[in-house]
């Protein structure tokens, strides 16, 4: 009686987890394998409720994996829901990577990573 106690509470904390970080990621831009003609001035993460900027973070990455400078991330849009990171608007044709893990003012957290590419 224990395990299936046990279990179920297991997929019950399972399930809402999943369900808090979908939940909060509602879309990011640019899509993922998105090209690009020119470099986007900023790479927005727009979630459904307003971003802990102090405690979220975004890394780009080239292709070589090497990590790239960016601006300072800001918020902006509707109770600062988007996570904005400026890019320098010089960045070499390729391919990039985002990894992000934001946080929520109300402690829920979501990460992820996507990928776009640059053309000359």
């Amino acid at each position: 009686m224990k395990s299936i106690a046990s279990f179920c509470l297991f997929a019950f904390l399972l399930f809402t987890a999943s369900e808090a970080t979908a939940a909060l990621e509602q879309a990011s831009l640019p899509s993922q394998q998105q090209e690009e003609q020119l470099v986007p001035a900023n790479l927005e993460l727009t979630f459904t409720g307003p971003v802990d900027l102090a405690r979220s973070t975004a890394v780009l990455f080239d292709a070589e994996g090497t990590a790239l400078p960016t601006g300072k991330p800001f918020l902006s849009g509707p109770e600062g829901s988007i996570f904005k990171i400026p890019l320098d608007p010089a960045m070499a044709p390729g391919l990039y990577t985002v990894d992000w893990r934001v946080l929520s003012m109300d402690g829920r957290s979501a990460e992820g990573r996507y990928q776009f590419r640059v053309d000359p």
